[in-house]
């Protein structure tokens, strides 16, 4: 009886040992693999860093930048070699918007690592996918006509033939508000219901309003923000154009629409009848065309047309602005806008030329904006 009991402890202990031994040796395993794992983890955070470098490097070269897999770029990151290149697909059918159509940006990074546990040399190979869209700041169109200030300051008029429109002049989206305001405070003003003797008297403004929408929109969020900022980043560039004097230069055209600054008086001549893209009439300008004031003259402009401070927008003959127009203050100043439309202008909501407006931005700002779709190995 005794014997026994001994060899049943021996083999006891023998087993207790054994099962030691294997549990000492699952966990160097789980060390070593940990290890390696997380090894493996920085090299993709590497990887994914070498990524963002990138598209920092095809920003700014505007996309002349481009290594290819024959003649990848090769980086360094903490201690770790990157080689990369990206293909990119194109997402445009070609035409005057291609800019404003999303790119397929496809980047592979491919870096290599020792395996601390085999030794042998691995690699890991990451492949993201990005759309890459051009960056043009240009608020939506909400309207044909829209009033982003407040409503003691501005004053509105409207006599002859003169309509603000609200249809889409393209015929290809929906119709918006004829004008847009922030409260119907502003709405009275339009219609002429803020005066009511004069309103009873003939001096109702619906008939210059038209939208299978609505002719007055109101939105308590209609802001001049960050269209504000858009235009002061647009004027410090070099190539838009300060229009002063007697002007005889170039309005853009539907291929290369351009952004204009009025800040100053000037008169349209040399047989300028139509222009694209965006045009900023800034405190102190004033527009003349062939000797009628602001807009005035048959010009016809495609695109946003943004008075900033102005004092006075004033529309005498058969001017024609397609896009939108939008009226804001920059800063807390007590000038008022006092906007007079007459004659036969005619102002109305077109969303062709709100991506002529868009086109004029992103082409001069050369930014891109890049929304992730994929990543695998």
């Amino acid at each position: 009886m005794g014997r026994a009991m001994l060899i049943i402890s021996i083999g006891a202990v023998m087993a207790l040992g054994i099962l030691q031994l294997g549990i000492q040796g699952q966990r160097t395993g789980i060390v070593q693999n940990s290890a390696s794992s997380a090894y493996e983890v920085q090299i993709r955070n590497k990887a994914f860093t070498a990524a963002q470098l990138a598209m920092e490097r095809i920003n700014e070269s505007g996309g002349t930048w481009h290594p290819e897999k024959n003649s990848p770029w090769v980086e360094d990151i903490d201690g770790d070699s990157i080689s990369l290149f990206y293909d990119l697909s194109t997402g445009s059918t070609g035409g005057t918007f291609s800019l404003l159509e999303g790119d397929t940006v496809e980047i592979n990074a491919t870096s290599w690592y020792q395996d601390p546990n085999s030794g042998d040399r691995k690699e890991i190979n990451i492949v993201t996918s990005y759309v890459k869209t051009a960056m043009h700041f240009v608020p939506e169109f909400q309207s044909a006509m829209a009033f982003a200030v407040d409503a003691d300051d501005f004053s509105f008029a409207a006599s002859g033939s003169a309509l603000i429109s609200g249809n889409d002049a393209s015929g290809t989206c929906p119709s918006k508000p004829a004008v847009s305001v922030r409260d119907n405070e502003s709405a009275d003003k339009i219609t002429g219901a803020d005066n009511l003797f004069e309103y009873l008297s003939g001096g109702d403004n619906s008939d210059h309003l038209e939208s299978d929408s609505t002719a007055i929109g109101v939105d308590p969020n209609l802001s001049y923000e960050p269209v504000d900022d858009l235009v002061a980043r647009l004027s410090q560039l070099s190539d838009v154009i300060k229009i002063s004097g007697n002007y005889k230069g170039t309005m853009g055209s539907a291929d290369n629409p351009g952004v204009f600054f009025v800040e100053d008086y000037a008169k349209l001549t040399g047989g300028i009848s139509e222009g694209f893209g965006i045009m900023v009439v800034r405190s102190g300008g004033e527009l003349e065309y062939e000797g009628e004031l602001s807009v005035a003259g048959n010009f016809k402009f495609n695109g946003l047309v943004i008075f900033e401070n102005a004092y006075n927008m004033t529309g005498r003959g058969t001017p024609r602005i397609n896009g939108s127009v939008l009226v804001g203050k920059a800063n807390d100043t007590n000038e008022r806008l006092d906007i007079d439309l007459g004659g036969t202008i005619d102002i109305q909501y077109d969303c062709t030329a709100e991506k002529y407006a868009q086109l004029a931005s992103a082409s001069r700002l050369g930014q891109n904006r890049y929304k992730r779709l994929s990543t695998y190995e």
